[in-house]
């Protein structure tokens, strides 16, 4: 279980949220990366969430935890009040006008599964260090190598869509003709089988079907 740095009560809460929507409000550009919102909310004019430090995995883990939680918050706030629709990621933070997004046909996720997890404040105070060590190692994998299942697919002489049924057969295919035994490449059967890695793990993910 993680040791919270803050007494994360309802009125700290409704501080956090109300201030990243006063930063949010006053930005000069449309929008604000997690990075940018949070290094605001610890300035001297704030002086929030300033005890937490992004050097270290357990308080960086505290700090994107409790702004994704004000900012799921701030969310259902906007769009309650038809104010507007708060686009949530780590790159980019903005507040969109509801009838842009349904003239442009864009979902307003009604059900959306990362605001399930941030909106349960149980998921911060239940975590583990080696789980925040584990998820920030993903994190930083997918970031360096976003598309890294393309260039699996590739590899396997593949394009998408395509289904983990197909990607397997076409592995077994390539498997045996590339199989050094068989004259074929040792660099190259290697390169087959960490595609085919790369490839299971996102289907196990859930990112391929």
């Amino acid at each position: 279980m993680l040791d919270s740095t803050y007494d994360i009560s309802d009125n700290f809460i409704t501080q956090l949220c109300n201030t990243i929507e006063t930063i949010i409000s006053q930005a000069e550009c449309e929008r604000i990366s997690e990075y940018e919102l949070i290094k605001c909310l610890q300035s001297g004019r704030f002086q929030i969430l300033n005890k937490l430090s992004m050097s270290q995995s357990d308080q960086l883990f505290q700090l994107h935890f409790l702004v994704f939680h004000a900012l799921y918050k701030l969310r259902i706030k906007l769009q309650s009040n038809k104010v507007g629709y708060l686009k949530i990621s780590p790159l980019s933070i903005e507040v969109c006008a509801l009838s842009t997004m349904i003239s442009h046909n864009q979902t307003l996720d009604l059900i959306d599964p990362l605001a399930e997890y941030y909106l349960n404040l149980d998921n911060l105070k239940n975590i583990t260090s080696e789980e925040i060590e584990h998820l920030i190692l993903s994190f930083w994998k997918s970031t360096q190598n976003p598309n890294g299942h393309l260039d699996s697919l590739r590899i396997l002489e593949l394009s998408p869509p395509v289904s983990y049924t197909e990607i397997k057969k076409q592995y077994k295919r390539l498997a045996s003709k590339y199989h050094p035994d068989k004259g074929g490449s040792t660099t190259l059967i290697q390169a087959i089988n960490q595609a085919m890695a790369t490839l299971s793990q996102h289907y196990k993910n859930g990112n391929i079907r």
